[in-house]
């Protein structure tokens, strides 16, 4: 009778996973994945064992799929309440509404500082603190402490990305998201455009070779600069017309900005003024570490997650810098029960096109994090949050948790699927060199986890 049971169990399971491997048969000879590389692995998560898998070991782009392991990483090592403290000083004395002395701010590594996800505002803060105090001018200068002469981004980041907003680093003081937006006038087909307005101050002095496209619209311009230069070449093209088109940068020099919006409101002297005793004038805090890693993986924000991989670094080996949390992150994976040699780490958000990683990995590593729930709970829902609200199909609303990870020729996917009966799955779809729409690819990979559910 148990022989009979287990027969019975058997052949259902052979005919689940071949109704399964049909439906990738399908999936995988779509036209929208014509070309394309795929890795497919699907675990259920308490056991891990495999319910279907295709190229599970073998290596893909994971591009912003990389953030689950630094979020994972930061929240198990430092802790889901972990916040950053941002400390500001004064030396000197007061008299006469005058500080005769500097402002020192003791930068953390937040890289949420003024940002538009957060309610952390530290120009206003300062303000609020001085005028506290009856300070209206200051005599010295605004002294930010750090790392003088380190620029923090990845050394394997393309020259193509440092300069737009996705190619943010993360230095020790952050300001507004390491960026700035130029409102360009759109011109005719051909013309250059003029730039109307900068929404921070910057250092930067701008050559424009970028061209406004009527057959090419939309967005496709690209902001040239090396970190420590004050050049920058915009060049591509943006829409032709005659309203205002907005494009962002990466601004390498977040301290300049800082300062400079400062003395829109406050006079500051520069006067160069000696003294170490410092006056601990405010300390602030940004929000916990659950919250920045529910923003970076809902969002997909690349400074966030540089941020994060940097406070690692510091946090265990006193170092905010990409080196030393790869370092941090890699001892801990060899300590785990994660297949490190199915993992290669260049930085924390997936910009560098050097990261590799098999989807057997990011299968497993979801199954050894679903324990976390904040882990679980920074990731974006189908149909309803982050970037995972385009993957919408009816079938898959609400159902699964995933981070994304996308860019040209990538489609990539890595999460948990709740089927009706409760049951748990960990998944990760790898589509790589996928170079017909975006929308279509996505269309079928929702299609196919759709198939994994019923199934």
């Amino acid at each position: 009778m148990k022989k009979l049971v287990f027969l019975v169990f058997v052949s259902l399971w052979f005919a689940g996973y071949g109704q399964l491997a049909q439906s990738f048969e399908n999936f995988k000879n779509s036209s929208a994945l014509q070309g394309a590389t795929i890795g497919v692995s699907v675990l259920e998560v308490n056991s891990g064992n495999p319910i279907f898998e295709y190229n599970a070991t073998q290596f893909f782009y994971p591009a912003s799929i990389q953030k689950i392991i630094t979020t994972a990483c930061a929240l198990q090592l430092l802790g889901s309440n972990f916040s950053y403290e941002t400390k500001v000083y004064y030396t000197g004395n007061i008299a006469n509404g005058k500080l005769n002395g500097n402002l020192v701010i003791e930068p953390s590594g937040d890289p949420t500082t003024n940002s538009k996800h957060f309610s952390n505002d530290l120009l206003e803060e300062v303000l609020s603190q001085l005028k506290a105090k009856g300070i209206t001018s200051i005599a010295g200068e605004v002294l930010i402490l750090g790392q003088p002469g380190q620029h923090n981004t990845p050394l394997t980041w393309l020259f193509e990305d440092i300069g737009n907003y996705y190619g943010v680093a993360s230095k020790l003081f952050n300001y507004k998201q390491n960026m700035y937006t130029i409102s360009f006038l759109q011109k005719a087909d051909g013309l250059i455009p003029s730039i109307q307005e900068i929404d921070l101050p910057v250092s930067y002095k701008f050559d424009l070779k970028l061209t406004c496209s009527s057959a090419q619209k939309g967005d496709h311009s690209f902001i040239l600069g090396a970190p420590f230069s004050l050049e920058r070449e915009v060049v591509g093209t943006i829409s032709a017309g005659t309203s205002i088109f907005k494009v962002k940068g990466a601004n390498s020099n977040p301290e300049y900005s800082f300062v400079k919006e400062l003395e829109m409101v406050l006079t500051v002297e520069h006067t160069k003024l000696a003294g170490i005793d410092k006056t601990l004038l405010f300390t602030q805090k940004s929000s916990a570490l659950y919250s920045i890693a529910k923003v970076t993986n809902h969002q997909s924000v690349n400074l966030f997650a540089e941020g994060i991989l940097n406070t690692l670094g510091l946090s265990f080996q006193n170092d905010y810098q990409t080196a030393a949390g790869i370092e941090l992150i890699e001892n801990y994976l060899k300590q785990s029960s994660a297949d490190e040699k199915q993992v290669i780490i260049k930085d924390g958000s997936g910009l560098s096109r050097l990261n590799a990683m098999t989807p057997n990995f990011a299968a497993n590593w979801m199954c050894d994090f679903y324990e976390n729930k904040d882990f679980v709970n920074s990731l974006p829902v189908s149909g309803e949050s982050g970037t995972m609200q385009y993957l919408n199909q009816v079938g898959l609303k609400g159902k699964v948790r995933a981070k994304t990870g996308s860019a040209e020729g990538v489609v990539n996917y890595a999460g948990y699927l709740t089927k009706d009966n409760g049951q748990v799955l960990a998944f990760s779809i790898f589509v790589n060199n996928a170079y017909q729409s975006r929308y279509s690819v996505r269309k079928e990979i929702g299609v196919f986890l759709e198939r994994i559910l019923v199934n």
